[in-house]
């Protein structure tokens, strides 16, 4: 993270640079048309302005005159065209680098998911994926564009002023430097912090908005309602302070900009006035120098916000590569190797994450070879849910190894490591799309047929026929339509249509009443016959279907067999089991006394 926060603007540009270079042709076209389009209209002031001098003096034909009102007419109706061809073509490359921009910055945070979520907040990540790029979208439209557009136009000017004189070239370019750099600096300088506070401000926002949301139960249930608006109430206040300052100095800058403007008007018509009385200018070109010299301004009226827009963008692009930057937790080996079989094998496997010195796991060892089921049982806390990730490969081994096959998984592409796998997680995701989009996660290619076919096995294709569309129902927020295990049943047809040799389950009956608990559990054995199935539980249930049962207990192995030999052991075990028995005969029996009572 220091590595980022050290990078300079210089650096920061030059890095959001690499994404225009693809569209180098398209970016020279877009800069090519802005300068046709600012040129036609200095050629349509231009001309127009000698065109009435020339009308002015009442010319025997209209013959005399027809230069300039062909002049008219074509930069008329050419700048039109330029205009429209210029919007085209820039806001086209523009939706092209946002696109690049999203793409990239998503294809880079998903190998750094373990470390963001110990180092950011979900809002700040979101912030970034959303906010911070559309800022950045501004990058090409009005702070790489205009200042060349413009060094352009000065050039153009110097041209069309350089026949009437060196002292009204020197007017002009004076004009433009102030309103081209002098202004802008000024801007820049009144504007640069509020510019990278408001950032700062806006993503502070946008994290608090996110907690907000997401905790909205648990705010309404401690009535802290007015505390959580309190302080979003405060977040936007300091952003729309920031704001506020920000349109004050937009507003300054353009009415220094004008100001700058009629000065150097007034004195390109005092200048000319005088060349004409000495006799060095026909005074028919008076009227169009004044009016060239109002129209060549147009090119400089966007520096002031380009300069203040280039500052927002830089801060957003440094938070964006304060993403990017970090290191992933795993490597993709430069030769990555596919294994011969799915079997499972953990071989004295400890880990620790970076910069800690306590072991989250230690000397863990077992098999899942094909059809094998090991339940990993322990307390919260234990490493349970570690191993799940070193298995996943979104971390490696600290020491020890984790083998498919006769391969190291550290041998293997990571995404090659997850097709083997199919995971349901204490709280799986359901996205706020259709039953049949959220299906197809596990398979995207499966039909209508396949997807009943897995929510039968899974049992849930019942409650989902119940429902007004079907499988074309959406689930709501977080698959707030269905209850907690209706919820644990579609995860686990989502992962039998998956079609993993290895079935992954974290702590799957978490939040799930007794009842609900057996009933799951029952589906999912019935549903995963002839899979290697490994269960991360703490709730002891229907644990002597399996094969193995370990029990971890601050992160090493203290006890393994199957259920029935660790119950006849009257160890770790064995009082885990008695605590369980009581809480579920305790839940049954309430549960039981409530049903007799509504009847």
């Amino acid at each position: 993270m220091s590595r980022v926060h050290a990078l300079s603007r210089f650096q920061v540009i030059c890095r959001l640079f690499r994404f225009v270079r693809p569209y180098s042709r398209q970016t020279a076209l877009s800069i090519c048309l802005s300068f046709c389009t600012v040129g036609a209209n200095v050629g349509l002031m231009a001309t127009s302005g000698l065109l009435i001098a020339k009308a002015a003096l009442h010319p025997i034909t209209i013959l005399l005159i027809w230069v300039p009102i062909v002049g008219v007419r074509f930069f008329g109706l050419s700048r039109a065209a330029f205009r429209y061809g210029e919007r085209y073509v820039s806001h086209d490359l523009t939706f092209r680098l946002l696109k690049e921009m999203r793409v990239w910055l998503y294809q880079r945070i998903e190998p750094l998911v373990p470390l963001l979520w110990q180092s950011r907040r979900s809002g700040d990540v979101m912030t970034t994926l959303v906010a911070d790029i559309d800022t950045l979208q501004n990058f090409y439209l009005r702070a790489v564009a205009p200042p060349v557009v413009a060094m352009l136009i000065t050039g153009l000017a110097a041209l069309l002023f350089a026949p009437f004189g060196s002292w009204l070239v020197i007017t002009v370019m004076a004009g433009l430097a102030l309103a081209g750099v002098g202004v802008p600096g000024l801007i820049h300088l009144l504007a640069q912090r509020s510019g990278r506070e408001a950032i700062q401000a806006r993503a502070v926002l946008q994290i608090h908005l996110v907690d907000m949301v997401e905790g909205m139960a648990d705010v309404l249930s401690f009535g802290q309602e007015q505390a959580v608006l309190a302080q979003v109430e405060a977040d936007q206040q300091q952003l729309a302070r920031q704001q506020r300052w920000l349109a004050h100095v937009e507003g300054l800058g353009s009415g220094l900009l004008l100001v700058i403007n009629s000065l150097t008007m007034w004195g390109v018509l005092w200048l000319g006035i005088i060349r004409v009385q000495n006799g060095q200018m026909n005074g028919v070109y008076l009227a169009m120098l004044v009016q060239t010299a109002l129209a060549v301004f147009e090119a400089v009226m966007p520096l002031p916000t380009a300069l203040q827009q280039l500052g927002e963008c830089v801060e957003a692009g440094r938070r964006m590569f304060s993403l990017t930057d970090q290191s992933p937790a795993v490597t993709v080996p430069d030769s990555p190797q596919v294994p011969v079989a799915s079997d499972l094998r953990v071989e004295n496997l400890s880990f620790r994450y970076p910069g800690s010195a306590r072991w989250v796991l230690r000397n863990i060892s077992f098999d899942l070879t094909p059809g094998r089921r090991v339940a990993v049982v322990g307390p919260s806390g234990a490493g349970k849910s570690t191993l799940i990730r070193l298995l996943l490969r979104l971390w490696d081994p600290t020491e020890g190894a984790v083998r498919m096959g006769d391969l190291d998984l550290r041998q293997m592409d990571p995404d090659t490591v997850r097709r083997y796998f199919a995971v349901i997680e204490q709280n799986a995701h359901l996205f706020h799309e259709s039953v049949a989009d959220n299906l197809h996660i596990g398979q995207p290619a499966a039909s209508m047929e396949q997807l009943r076919a897995a929510a039968v096995q899974a049992q849930i294709d019942p409650v989902v026929a119940a429902l007004p569309q079907g499988y074309d129902t959406l689930v709501g927020e977080f698959g707030t339509r269905f209850s907690g295990g209706e919820r644990q049943r579609l995860a686990l047809a989502r992962a039998l249509l998956r079609d993993a040799p290895i079935l992954v389950l974290d702590e799957p009956t978490t939040g799930l009443d007794p009842v609900t608990e057996l009933r799951f559990m029952e589906t999912l054995l019935n549903a995963t016959q002839g899979r290697s199935v490994l269960l991360i539980t703490h709730r002891l249930v229907h644990l002597e279907q399996f094969d193995e049962v370990l029990v971890v207990q601050d992160g090493e192995l203290v006890e393994r067999r199957t259920h029935v030999e660790l119950l006849g052991r009257r160890g770790v075990y064995r009082s885990m089991w008695e605590v369980e028995q009581d809480r579920l005969g305790a839940a049954l029996y309430s549960q039981a006394e409530t049903e007799a009572s509504v009847l």
